[in-house]
């Protein structure tokens, strides 16, 4: 898929080659840390995700508020956050010292600490569901959602829209391709499409068709789509349609609010005053540290007794130092005031953008989100199909690299830029002004 717009493509990859060969020429050191690291590490990363989308691999010493510092020396505002996990900034003096603190007092028992009841109340207060348990990541956290799903409803099919992502269990990796629903990556098991429904997000008849044979357990959505779309906002009455469908049919909701939490102290749960059954969570609401959670309505929280024998829980999991960060970031630093003030620099990088792109005289739409920002390259979208067609790898590979060589990290090419609590308009001036050039150049 292209942007719309008539882009040089020639002169995208001229402008990427010469970016791509700055890039290299300035990071010997992590040139050398990549091929050592290749001799006992797949692609040089502890982690395959981290080489996507990297002609060359940055390896990182330090992080500091809003931004962090490779081993070469150069320096970075993070406005990807590490994927919203470092939403609350890098190394936050709460954060440090609350874990510094529970290490001292030990990392694990494998029973309840009293900051995990206190984390647990927090998100009650924030969020419209009472009863809470915790893992070490969203992924899991959506995985035990399912579960509990599938065994209060005796079902198995789950229904996600296209464009989605939820983490790396099997049914997560099934998306439409060629019109059917299939494995996105090897490794799966053969049956996982006969467990996944896919329906278009803003769209009631998709989801009333995948909800009509009677076997669905679980839908799982963000409020809004982000990730792989850049963004997908819902259209007005598309929640209630959404509530009104899943109830009608006796399915379960789940919002993720992984990504979208960012928008306010209750996500765009609470924002948009939602009312799931399901909340599922994790990255910044930890500071960063592995930790995810989900919430779930009284009734469901009486069906996680632990008589009931649910396929749910991990030796980690509510783990104390998990728990400790969670309450240094939840109470210390993602405030109202926090959510304000991303939320106001949010809508300068969305003015900064807009302008940038009428500059240039492209046909582009600002995306406007709390903190976070982008474009689509095009009209906005309405549906996860018309949103995937406006994916443009090559020109966001460029963007990527051409903002990094500016100081800029906006790494994932799919998210779009989103401002950590840490940040400040100068950060913001500095990414709009990088993004700006870059559009000027292109013609």
């Amino acid at each position: 898929m292209t942007a719309a717009g008539d882009l040089d493509r020639a002169r995208i990859g001229e402008l990427y080659a010469g970016e791509l060969e700055r890039f290299r020429q300035a990071r010997p050191r992590s040139a050398a840390i990549a091929a050592r690291a290749r001799a006992h590490m797949p692609n040089g990363v502890p982690m395959v995700w981290m080489a996507f989308h990297a002609d060359q691999l940055v390896y990182i010493d330090h992080g500091q508020g809003p931004g962090f510092t490779d081993v070469d020396g150069f320096g970075y505002v993070d406005f990807n956050a590490s994927d919203m996990a470092m939403f609350c900034g890098h190394a936050h003096p709460a954060i440090v010292a609350a874990v510094q603190a529970q290490a001292a007092r030990s990392t694990q028992f494998l029973l309840p600490t009293l900051a995990s009841v206190e984390v647990a109340e927090e998100l009650a207060r924030r969020y419209p569901v009472p009863q809470w348990q915790f893992t070490l990541s969203a992924t899991q956290a959506n995985t035990e959602a399912i579960r509990l799903a599938r065994a209060v409803t005796g079902r198995e099919v789950i229904v996600l829209f296209q464009g989605h992502y939820h983490g790396h269990f099997e049914e997560g990796l099934v998306d439409l391709a060629g019109g059917q629903a299939r494995p996105l990556e090897r490794g799966l098991s053969k049956g996982v499409t006969g467990r996944v429904r896919i329906a278009q997000f803003n769209d009631a008849d998709t989801l009333r068709r995948a909800l009509e044979p009677g076997d669905v357990a679980l839908v799982l959505t963000e409020p809004a789509m982000t990730n792989n779309l850049h963004m997908l906002l819902p259209e007005p009455g598309w929640h209630a349609a959404l509530r009104d469908l899943t109830r009608q049919y006796g399915t379960l909701l789940a919002f993720d609010e992984t990504h979208t939490h960012v928008v306010g102290p209750g996500g765009a749960t609470g924002t948009w005053q939602l009312a799931p059954d399901m909340v599922t969570i994790g990255k910044a609401v930890a500071g960063g540290l592995p930790m995810g959670a989900y919430g779930v309505t009284a009734e469901l929280g009486g069906q996680l007794d632990v008589a009931r024998h649910v396929a749910t829980g991990g030796t980690l999991f509510g783990n104390p130092l998990s728990a400790a960060a969670a309450k240094a970031a939840l109470t210390g630093v993602l405030t109202p005031g926090a959510y304000q003030h991303t939320t106001g620099l949010g809508g300068e990088l969305a003015d900064g953008i807009e302008q940038a792109i009428r500059s240039a005289g492209l046909p582009w739409t600002v995306i406007r989100f709390g903190p976070r920002s982008g474009q689509w390259y095009g009209p906005r979208p309405r549906t996860g199909a018309e949103a995937q067609a406006l994916t443009d790898g090559q020109f966001t590979d460029l963007m990527r690299l051409w903002l990094a060589n500016r100081g800029i990290w906006d790494a994932l090419p799919g998210a779009g830029p989103t401002v950590p609590v840490p940040a400040a308009r100068a950060d913001v001036t500095r990414y709009v002004s990088a993004y700006a050039e870059l559009l000027a150049a292109l013609r």
